[in-house]
């Protein structure tokens, strides 16, 4: 979405606008996103027909968290993306979260904030396995696939960028998540692109792809760790 890439806000009826993070306020909000990726699907098959936040405050002790702390970790999280002052209020012995002087977070809003706030800062659904083996192959899955892949950390990035592109620091933090993704794997490409150049001109046989091509910053790489079905059934019939 262009919005992403100029850092624009997503306006929620009842709740307001609502800020993708920017790289200054990283560590806060990794502090205290992480109740973000709680879906339906971590709850009992029973318990799917109440609301999601619903859940997570029902069964909030399970996370080893005092209840201040469990609350206040919502709302340092949504006064980063609201810009306003959030509170924990109470309406017909419902919990919900009061931001600024009019509008509310609630069972009812909570889900297309959830997904909003996730999206707008590249943070990806992970799947919830049906059984204990399918989960540990996973993670076996995710931890051979991290061992091919380079450690790069978000200040890798910023430094990367920095150099890269002349930025400065103070310019750099004032990105938002996306924004810095999106210029480290642009330059990525930019620089992969100029050396196959070079090594084509050295005579070698390598494809060039388009440097300006589509990043795709929203691909979930939890979507990855297995062969679908229909790979599988192409398989199959060529081991027949």
């Amino acid at each position: 979405m262009m919005k992403d890439i100029f850092g624009k806000p997503t306006y929620i009826i009842n709740v307001g606008e609502i800020y993708p993070v920017k790289v200054k306020d990283y560590d806060v909000f990794s502090e205290n996103s992480g109740l973000l990726y709680l879906s339906k699907n971590h709850f009992d098959g029973r318990f799917q027909q109440y609301p999601l936040l619903d859940l997570i405050i029902a069964s909030y002790s399970s996370l080893n968290l005092s209840g201040e702390d469990f609350l206040n970790q919502f709302c340092q999280l949504f006064e980063l993306v609201t810009y306003k002052k959030v509170s924990v209020s109470e309406s017909n012995k419902q919990l919900m979260f009061k931001v600024g002087e009019n509008n509310f977070i609630n069972s009812e809003n909570y889900e297309d904030i959830r997904k909003e706030i996730m999206r707008q800062n590249l943070m990806h659904e992970q799947k919830v396995y049906k059984t204990e083996l399918m989960r540990k192959w996973a993670e076996k899955a995710m931890k051979a696939k991290q061992k091919t892949a380079p450690k790069i950390s978000l200040e890798d990035i910023i430094t990367t960028i920095s150099v890269g592109c002349s930025k400065t620091y103070s310019e750099l933090e004032n990105y938002t998540i996306y924004q810095i993704y999106s210029d480290f794997y642009r330059l990525r490409k930019m620089v992969e692109y100029d050396s196959n150049v070079q090594f084509r001109c050295a005579g070698a046989d390598l494809k060039l792809e388009d440097y300006a091509e589509d990043l795709d910053l929203y691909h979930n790489p939890y979507d990855d760790l297995f062969i679908s079905a229909d790979k599988l059934g192409g398989l199959n019939k060529i081991v027949k």
